[in-house]
């Protein structure tokens, strides 16, 4: 490299620094960017969580019906059963 393809100091950190600030508005693009995606993906999360609480809770509610019915089912079947032993 001869001293003709040299480049003038004040161009060098000229250029150094518009480089240095395509860097910060590339990693700041760049983390808006992820922020973005990390919201996008906690609402979605979101939604299906609330969806699965909701079918837990149905859930509950059948298996306490379920429980109730068979509570009355067996509290009925032991009353009749009581009734045929004093009977006979």
């Amino acid at each position: 490299m001869n001293r003709d393809d040299s480049i003038a100091k004040a161009t060098y950190e000229k250029q150094l620094v518009q480089l240095k600030e395509k860097f910060a508005l590339l990693d700041k693009r760049l983390s808006l960017k992820a922020d973005e995606i990390v919201f996008t993906m906690a609402v979605s999360h979101r939604k299906e969580i609330d969806q699965l609480k909701d079918e837990v809770i149905k859930l509950r509610e059948q298996l306490k019906e379920v429980k109730r019915e068979k509570k009355r089912e067996s509290g009925g079947h032991f009353a009749l059963s009581s009734r045929k032993k004093s009977a006979g």
